[in-house]
């Protein structure tokens, strides 16, 4: 009699051991199922992440490309150029950068911002380095549009319109496109024809040049061999 019920016990606690089990596993698998989802969501969060930085890549890679082509033969565009002056002046850029008409800057549609350009116009072969800080012209077949100070060095602020020669010669940095040359400041005093330099950047050059116009409105920035004056 006591083993009869030492058995129906055993049989009980069986029974309910086999019914917890099945119930446990149904909860984790259900458990299992619900934390499967987050990840879903997560690996195609990554996803978009990952086409972004390549559509990013691309776009960076496509501008490098495009100077490396302007480094080995620097590209040149020919079309009208006009200016702009006091209206606009200290009126915000699209770079961000306040437009100052005494500063030898330029608006363009296309070329990223810090990019320097050689204008030269083609009536009277007299050429100006500016920096790309705004974007324009949109009027007509112009393809830039001048600070009072750039046009005035060219003598395009008496005609309004002209027809220039475009030359890339910096990176967006303000780096020379050609390897072994560098910025400098030319200025006229009593003693003869002076330079300073050289800078590796055309930022550099127009701070000395800036400082220097007051003294001598003439003065420039060109271009040349970096180790001029080294």
């Amino acid at each position: 009699m006591v083993f009869r019920k030492v058995h129906s016990s055993c049989v009980l606690f069986l029974v309910f051991l086999f019914t917890f089990t099945v119930s446990f596993a149904s909860v984790s698998e259900a458990a299992l199922s619900r934390s499967d989802s987050p990840q879903t969501v997560v690996k195609h969060k990554t996803s978009n992440k990952s086409q972004a930085k390549a559509k990013k890549t691309k776009s960076r890679d496509s501008r490098e490309i495009w100077l490396q082509r302007a480094r080995n033969n620097p590209d040149t565009m020919l079309g009208k150029a006009s200016w702009y002056g006091s209206d606009f002046n200290m009126r915000a850029t699209a770079s961000g950068v306040p437009y100052n008409m005494y500063t030898f800057t330029a608006a363009h549609r296309t070329l990223p911002f810090g990019t320097i350009v050689r204008v030269t116009d083609q009536y009277n072969g007299k050429s100006v380095m500016v920096c790309v800080t705004d974007r324009g012209p949109y009027v007509g077949n112009r393809i830039i549009d001048m600070s009072m100070a750039a046009a005035t060095r060219i003598g395009l602020n008496s005609k309004g319109v002209s027809t220039v020669e475009l030359e890339v010669v910096s990176d967006s940095q303000g780096r020379p496109l050609k390897q072994g040359e560098a910025f400098f400041v030319e200025s006229t005093s009593a003693t003869g024809p002076e330079r300073f330099g050289p800078y590796d950047t055309f930022a550099d050059a127009a701070a000395v040049h800036e400082a220097m116009l007051l003294a001598d409105p003439n003065a420039s920035v060109v271009l040349d061999s970096s180790m001029q004056l080294r």
